[in-house]
């Protein structure tokens, strides 16, 4: 029986590619503006994409803990991209983040400057590939996580 080892699995390969991801979306980034990291960019684009989250469920979605989400909030807020209120849900005060108008500027901005290396990529792979890979890894992480019984918070 050949001997097994971590650097063969699955999820050491898909932990590579991630940081690979990581480090070319931060390099990028940084290229295009230095207004946001690209843990704060995540975040912007998460509260755009998900309108109305309270920090706990942006840090679930993050897979970030609620201090770290917090603290990249309260980045967003002090440089005027976000602003949070107070909401009611099931009888509980919860904070809610909304994107202001200076931070949906930024957010385009970036986006307009990510369409020639998207289109470059898309070359690469096919959308439907795209598609497939990110529902097996979707599929992957969900079952990690009941298996592990791993909660961000």
């Amino acid at each position: 029986m050949k001997d097994r080892y971590y650097i063969d699995s699955l999820a050491y390969e898909i932990e590579l590619t991630a940081r690979v991801c990581h480090e070319n979306a931060k390099k990028f980034l940084e290229s295009i503006t230095d207004e946001l990291s690209i843990e704060e960019f995540t975040v912007l684009d998460t509260i755009i994409a998900i309108p109305n989250l309270s920090q706990a469920d942006l840090a679930r979605i993050i897979l970030k803990g609620k201090a770290h989400t917090g603290r990249f909030l309260m980045a967003l807020e002090d440089k005027g991209f976000i602003e949070r209120h107070v909401e009611e849900r099931d009888g509980k005060l919860i904070k809610v983040s909304v994107v202001t108008s200076t931070g949906l500027d930024l957010y385009h901005k970036i986006i307009d400057k990510m369409k020639p290396s998207i289109k470059e990529f898309e070359a690469v792979m096919s959308e439907d590939e795209v598609k497939k890979i990110i529902e097996n890894l979707k599929n992957f992480r969900n079952s990690m996580e009941k298996v592990s019984k791993i909660v961000f918070e």
